[in-house]
């Protein structure tokens, strides 16, 4: 009978788990067992009020100024002391324990693994978002943000776009020749048009910086690409 794992429960997040117990024992994570220490008490005077008063004086009105109506006068000072207790580590004042045994390796498992919990729902959360947006989303121009169109409207935004779009050109790693990436309208589909050498007329420069960066070409080259681009895709579609 096999045992099923937990989803946190990883190759690596388990070999961490196991490097925290070798160093802590099952004790204090900082290397100190038993974990020892001692409760500090301290005492804090706040305005009685509800405000923080670091400079009080009970024989002055308060210097908050709280009034009840515009015709009384202001408010006496008071104070209110609250007693503060916190957990003093004996080895290190640094160190962040709040409670006693705080920093055992049990406490740490626990706050850790929860961790890994709400990180895993996380990431399925996004992975789930990013296949809807995979699934009902093409990459195309939507309709205007503050409303639809109406049929005249939606006639013309169809006609008017494009069969395909140029994404960039690159260099073949086999024919050593230039291409360029088409992508089809509507669809997930990608054509790569030989050039030739139709880039063979500018310089090595504007042709890297086109190729790498996206720059124009010279408008007589660009019309030739244009040109190979259009022909191709009719090529594929009446196919």
């Amino acid at each position: 009978m096999t045992t099923k794992l937990a989803k946190w429960s990883t190759p690596n997040r388990q070999a961490n788990l196991i490097q925290l117990f070798l160093k802590s024992q099952g004790f204090c994570l900082f290397g100190y067992k038993p974990c020892r220490g001692n409760w500090q008490v301290t005492t804090r005077t706040l305005c009685y009020y509800g405000t923080p008063c670091n400079s009080h004086n009970v024989d002055k009105p308060c210097r908050f100024k709280y009034l009840a109506e515009a015709d009384t006068p202001i408010r006496q000072c008071k104070t209110l002391v609250v007693t503060l207790k916190h957990w003093h580590c004996a080895y290190n004042s640094n160190i962040a324990c709040y409670k006693p045994y705080d920093c055992h390796y049990i406490a740490i498992e626990d706050y850790q693994i929860k961790e890994w919990v709400a990180d895993d729902k996380s990431e399925a959360m996004r992975i789930w978002y990013r296949e809807q947006r995979t699934l009902h989303d093409l990459g195309e121009q939507r309709e205007p943000i503050r409303g639809r169109f109406n049929n005249i409207g939606r006639d013309i935004f169809a006609g008017n776009q494009p069969v395909y779009y140029l994404e960039g050109l690159g260099i073949s790693g086999v024919t050593l020749k230039p291409f360029a990436k088409v992508k089809l309208a509507s669809s997930y589909l990608r054509l790569y048009v030989d050039l030739g050498n139709n880039l063979r007329g500018i310089s090595k420069h504007k042709r890297r910086k086109a190729i790498r960066y996206g720059k124009e070409l010279p408008l007589e080259v660009e019309s030739k690409v244009a040109e190979l681009v259009k022909l191709a895709v009719r090529d594929y579609l009446n196919h």
